[in-house]
């Protein structure tokens, strides 16, 4: 059982030291990190949209006359070669889109907010600032995607950071401990 869990440990670590190098690529390279990804997404696209075409051609008649496969392969196949070209561009719809998001949740929590007060509930007004909140941010990101998006992405990787530096922290004490057994 030790043994399982000596083991277990040594991986993590190792999982650790790998996000860590990945965070600290959005942390100092945001831009660069986001296009990576975009091209990855866009590369499986492609390869998705090319396993449709071929399953398409190697159908028999039947199934090709109700089947969608090739549309969707070369749809597919179109938008992952754009991405992979052209990865900035999700990064700027990207923003808009959750900016969008983000105002239609104010929507929802501002109204949320006056019908808990109309049932006097105190909470309302946390909902409101929330919703205030929501608003600010989604006009934010609407106008300004891409800094928005790169924002985003130096935080998410601060926090990767943060939580695999403490993972590593958690595996060394648990890895010292099972020592003394």
């Amino acid at each position: 059982m030790l043994d399982n869990i000596k083991k277990y440990e040594k991986t993590s670590i190792a999982t650790a030291i790998l996000l860590i190098i990945f965070s600290l690529f959005l942390i100092f390279k945001p831009q660069a990190s986001l296009n990576f990804m975009v091209i990855v997404i866009g590369a499986f696209l492609a390869l998705v949209g090319i396993i449709h075409i071929v399953s398409y051609f190697t159908s028999n008649k039947e199934f090709r006359a109700i089947s969608t496969e090739l549309i969707e392969g070369t749809l597919y196949t179109v938008i992952g070669i754009f991405l992979i070209f052209k990865p900035a561009i999700l990064n700027e719809f990207l923003g808009i889109i959750i900016g969008a998001w983000l105002i239609i949740q104010f929507i929802i929590k501002f109204q949320f907010a006056f019908n808990l007060k109309s049932l006097a509930l105190p909470v309302w007004s946390l909902m409101l600032i929330s919703s205030l909140l929501h608003l600010i941010l989604g006009i934010l990101m609407i106008f300004n995607p891409f800094g928005s998006i790169i924002a985003i992405t130096t935080l998410a990787g601060i926090i990767l950071l943060v939580t695999e530096v403490g993972n590593i922290i958690e595996s060394f004490y648990l890895l010292f401990k099972s020592e003394k057994k």
